[in-house]
């Protein structure tokens, strides 16, 4: 029997037909913002979906989310729905990583002062002393070895640095390929010896604040923090302290604090509630790791590829543990 798929919002940009190719031709597909009489779906292809639309169909075995991460909204309302499983894409693992990397160059070799400063044409800051680092040779610390993570360990240890890393579930512990992993219990053990903390990790509970003064304070002196997961995860304020006394080297980050809540908002809300732009030594990009200019052909490679397993009765991958948080 064909798949059912309801779409909330079918839209891929100018790749829309070419997601539309990728369908195993017998999957029967709808797509409108209202629910559809007779509601018959098996598949629901809707971040926030409410009661509503979770109790329509009867036949309903699956949401999936069309991108990384777990709205909160969701969450609440799928817990009351344990037989439905919740799924997302992980599409944007190697973008989210390769911003992580130009972050972290940019951090250790303070591009953007350079960059500010001759573009003023003053080329003063190339006679004074530097403040650039190498990296090859130096211990980085990826905490968070999912998908993001293990993209982002490759093209650090390219680089020829010493690559760690945490995972909270793991099976086994050890080196797996090039990378030392560690359970995420050991962090307190890995912080001194992270010349580099990288994070790529879901803001969870218990990711929340998880590296604040303590954990800085850790960090071997003149390090660097890159964060590419969620901004919460950092103690704003810590970090603040820490990069302007100078005990952190630098930082960077494309997650974090406050975002717009209108459109009118968008050219005027702080990130966050220090004043980091203040900071030459922290590169501040607007959230945009994901971002490129192949994301919808990948959004819409990733999402067939799903959807065709579901309709050939094999396991949906990326399943959602609701209670986790990822």
């Amino acid at each position: 029997m064909a798949l059912s798929v309801h779409f909330y919002r079918l839209n891929f940009g100018d790749q829309t037909e070419y997601f539309q190719s990728l369908l195993d031709p017998e999957i029967q597909f709808s797509t409108s913002k209202e629910i559809p009489t007779p509601a018959q779906f098996e598949v629901l292809v809707y971040p926030t979906p409410d009661k509503t639309w979770i109790e329509a169909s009867p036949n309903l075995r699956a949401v999936i989310i069309p991108w990384a991460g777990v709205p909160e909204k969701l969450r609440e309302v799928m817990t009351a729905y344990p037989e439905i499983t919740i799924h997302n894409l992980h599409h944007n693992n190697f973008n989210t990583a390769e911003m992580g990397l130009a972050l972290l160059l940019a951090a250790a070799k303070r591009l953007v002062p350079l960059d500010q400063a001759l573009r003023r044409d003053d080329w003063s800051p190339r006679y004074e002393a530097t403040q650039a680092i190498l990296l090859r040779g130096k211990t980085c610390l990826i905490l968070g070895y999912g998908e993001v993570g293990r993209a982002l360990a490759g093209y650090c240890h390219a680089l020829g640095m010493r690559v760690i890393a945490t995972r909270k579930h793991l099976s086994h512990q050890g080196v797996e390929d090039f990378v030392e992993v560690h359970p995420a219990s050991e962090l307190a053990g890995l912080l001194p010896k992270a010349d580099v903390l990288m994070i790529a990790l879901p803001l969870t509970a218990e990711t929340e604040d998880l590296i604040g003064e303590k954990e800085l304070a850790a960090l071997p002196a003149g390090g660097l923090l890159v964060n590419i997961g969620r901004g919460p995860i950092v103690n704003q304020y810590a970090l603040f302290e820490a990069l302007k006394s100078g005990r952190l080297r630098a930082a960077a980050s494309d997650v974090w604090y406050n975002y717009p809540e209108t459109k009118e908002a968008r050219s005027h809300t702080p990130p966050a509630d220090v004043p980091f732009g203040e900071l030459d030594n922290f590169v501040l990009s607007p959230h945009r790791g994901g971002m490129v200019a192949e994301v919808e052909r990948q959004r819409a490679e990733a999402l067939a590829e799903l959807l065709n397993a579901a309709n050939r009765g094999e396991p949906l991958p990326n399943q959602v543990d609701l209670e986790a948080g990822y």
